[in-house]
């Protein structure tokens, strides 16, 4: 199973992120990003497969890493880090701090484990909410537009987790199988991932996720053109989940997550409650 961008949780999850400043105003790389995101996708949609480097995805409409790839072309990731300070991951195949961004995205059981440091900042100043109204309501449309559903498909698979006792345990089935691959265990026959060249690269399938993303469709309160799209971003919400229970950041991630839906998102999260 490929990895999600970095700059996920700094779009999807902590879309504000940023210290702030005396007078309320956001940081200027982030001013940027948020006054042309829908600008740097309408160009990206005319150019051909532009988010398959270094974001590994042609899609750019859809996915973090989409939406990774169309933040990318408003700012640069490197100033975001600076403002955060030290290092996004203490492990793992990814390098991203304020002097480099390097991803590898084709590592097939290594991932990148926050740095808690850098997960604090993010929650802490991820979100502009109601001391900053007109900053908050200016910002709603960009929110609804190319957030929403990312958000509310992230909410949803954390959701169905914990009602089988995540992050204590985990649902038995693929998702077990993957929480024991990313420990060190066997891929199960099945579920193995496959390069373009259609063989087995040593990887989990993102695929393997797929019935269980199929339930969240109907609670997603959302009309949907294409549901491939859908499950393809909810098979990756399980993944990433998984992931934050392994390297012990799936809480603050949680409650980063909580605070953007409750500030954007506030009806349909009370739907959830």
């Amino acid at each position: 199973m490929r990895r999600l961008a970095p700059l996920v949780l700094i779009l999807a999850v902590g879309a504000c992120a940023g210290a702030r400043p005396a007078g309320g105003e956001p940081p200027a790389s982030l001013a940027a990003l948020w006054a042309t995101l829908g600008e740097a996708f309408g160009a990206l949609a005319a150019l051909d497969t532009p988010c398959a480097e270094p974001f590994g995805t042609w899609f750019e409409e859809f996915g973090v890493r989409g939406l990774a790839c169309v933040g990318a072309q408003a700012t640069d990731a490197s100033l975001l880090v600076a403002q955060a300070g030290g290092t996004v991951y203490t492990a793992g195949p990814h390098r991203v701090t304020e002097e480099v961004v390097a991803l590898d995205l084709d590592a097939q059981r290594d991932f990148g484990r926050y740095d808690p440091v850098f997960v604090d900042w993010a929650v802490e100043h991820g979100v502009v909410g109601a001391e900053r109204p007109l900053l908050r309501q200016a910002l709603q449309p960009t929110y609804d537009a190319y957030v929403r559903r990312l958000a509310r498909v992230y909410w949803l698979a954390h959701a169905d987790l914990a009602a089988d006792g995540f992050p204590a345990s985990v649902p038995a089935g693929p998702l077990a199988d993957y929480a024991a691959f990313l420990e060190g265990g066997p891929v199960p026959e099945g579920m193995e991932s496959y390069g373009l060249d259609g063989d087995r690269n040593g990887g989990f399938s993102v695929f393997a996720f797929t019935g269980r993303s199929e339930g969240l469709l109907p609670r997603l309160g959302l009309d949907v053109a294409n549901d491939w799209e859908v499950k393809y971003e909810a098979n990756t919400a399980y993944g990433f989940w998984l992931r934050r229970r392994a390297d012990g950041t799936q809480a603050r991630w949680r409650e980063g997550l909580e605070r953007l839906l409750a500030v954007y998102d506030a009806a349909w999260l009370e739907t959830q409650r």
